[in-house]
């Protein structure tokens, strides 16, 4: 299992500036309603833009819509489904020849191997995200060639990303106690970094519960429960991150040097605790706390305050990832 934050979901990573405004509205649609939850409705919303799709422009309209289909299955475990429509739209977009299309056949090409990975398809996994990796170096120039720097970064981060991918499964695979199918994925995001340098944390799952230690860059790392917290569980079909802990927040988590934090993303806030914002410096660790009118904000480290209304999607710590 892969826990990807939407900056690393497929869909949110196609390049949709030459999709009709009506089909691109339709997905834009179908994108927040998966981040909410509401899978039904998402795939509800690719399925409308397949059907509204007419030629000339229904092919990249539909692989588009076959990607956030796939992400939907994908989020509800049905990985038969995920695998046949991404088949359906890679060569889609094989066949197109602008920047545009060439990127999203590198998307596509890394669906494929997420979802082989999911499958227990390791060798195919492999290949796919070596051709992901190939795909994203071969449009960093045709986004070059036209000044797009913005698309170019993004190549690069999710060249190193399928990079990251591949080297860690490669790694898995070697193991002799290697068994995917009960490892827990998370994306490691250091706090104080841009987001490019991957890393993975790797969580046992032992007979339907979390393993009391894990892996990370080949170092073991144990699970902590939080003082005062409720005990240690993933919920399923949420999003979790491996987030470094700054060291203005370890007094807050009463965490050491080395630690991260397991955190779990939500919405909105909704209770007392530990947790993290998401801002454009990146992720900003800090407490929340109920107000006297029973509304939540969150206190930054330095003691300052954020109301409700101004957080955005909020974070709250589950468990401290801690050296073993």
């Amino acid at each position: 299992m892969i826990n990807l934050p939407p900056q690393l979901t497929p869909s949110e990573l196609l390049c949709c500036e030459e999709l009709p405004s009506f089909v691109a509205e339709l997905l834009r649609n179908s994108r927040s309603q998966r981040k909410k939850g509401q899978l039904s409705a998402a795939m509800r919303r690719a399925l409308d833009s397949i059907e509204a799709s007419r030629e000339p422009i229904a092919n990249v309209s539909q692989a588009a819509a076959l990607i956030h289909l796939a992400d939907a299955h994908r989020e509800m475990g049905r990985l038969g489904p995920t695998l046949t429509v991404c088949q359906q739209a890679y060569p889609i977009f094989q066949r197109q020849r602008s920047p545009c299309q060439r990127h999203n056949e590198a998307v596509t090409a890394y669906a494929l191997g997420l979802t082989h990975q999911l499958l227990g398809n390791e060798m195919d996994a492999l290949k796919w995200y070596q051709k992901a990796g190939q795909l994203f170096e071969q449009v960093k120039k045709d986004w070059a060639a036209v000044n797009a720097q913005g698309q170019t970064d993004i190549c690069t981060r999710l060249q190193r990303w399928t990079e990251t991918l591949g080297v860690y499964l490669t790694a898995v695979r070697a193991r002799a106690d290697a068994n995917l199918a009960t490892r827990i994925w998370l994306p490691i995001i250091p706090s104080d970094a841009d987001g490019d340098e991957f890393a993975i944390a790797e969580l046992e799952i032992e007979q339907y519960a979390i393993g009391n230690e894990l892996q990370v860059n080949g170092k073991s790392f144990r699970l902590q429960q939080l003082k005062g917290s409720l005990p240690i569980s993933l919920v399923l079909g949420a999003r979790y991150d491996a987030l470094e802990i700054p060291d203005g927040a370890r007094e807050i988590l009463n965490g050491g040097g080395g630690d991260y934090a397991l955190v779990v993303w939500k919405e909105k806030a909704d209770r007392e605790g530990p947790g993290v914002l998401k801002t454009l410096a990146g992720p900003e660790f800090g407490e929340f706390e109920r107000g006297a009118g029973g509304k939540i904000n969150f206190i930054r480290t330095d003691a300052t305050v954020i109301g409700g209304e101004d957080m955005g999607e909020v974070g709250y710590v589950t468990a401290l990832l801690r050296p073993a």
